[in-house]
């Protein structure tokens, strides 16, 4: 089941890095392209920030603290993979791990993260919200070690 985690951990960041490297050598930054009936918008947006732009202005500062985070839940986790159980907890921070070494690749390379599609909703502030692979990872994998923390605690 190691083979899994390993698996996950490595491909979610290959996805992301692939289709922002499509999405940056085919749509020019700032255009916006809606597909599935509206409901999805591809764009090309750079965020030198953290999430919602948070901390924009400071970027050196964001991609320290970044790794700051990283550098322990990799430890963590290699510290947990070769332990037997606890699959959800596994697959959720390979699932976080990947999208984080997505984004600290852009961080360090590129300068910024390349977020690439957003969601048509009725409020333009969430519209406005543009995400990649790597960040839907994140955001999976927290949800997945929130429900693994809650089934360990519960009877």
């Amino acid at each position: 089941m190691a083979a899994v985690c390993i698996g996950i951990l490595l491909l979610v960041p290959l996805v992301d890095l692939g289709i922002k490297y499509y999405m940056e050598t085919r749509l020019s930054r700032g255009k916006e392209i809606p597909i599935l009936n509206g409901k999805v918008i591809l764009r090309h947006v750079h965020n030198k920030g953290m999430a919602l732009n948070i901390l924009d202005k400071y970027p050196s500062l964001v991609k320290w603290l970044s790794l700051g985070v990283v550098v322990p839940v990799a430890v963590y986790y290699i510290v947990l993979i070769p332990r037997k159980g606890r699959m959800p907890e596994k697959i959720s921070l390979s699932l976080v791990l990947g999208g984080a070494v997505s984004n600290l690749y852009d961080r360090f390379v590129r300068k910024y993260v390349m977020d690439y599609f957003g969601f048509k909703t009725k409020w333009q502030k969430l519209t406005d919200i543009t995400f990649n692979v790597g960040d839907m990872a994140i955001f999976a994998g927290i949800l997945g070690i929130f429900y693994s923390i809650r089934k360990r605690r519960l009877p």
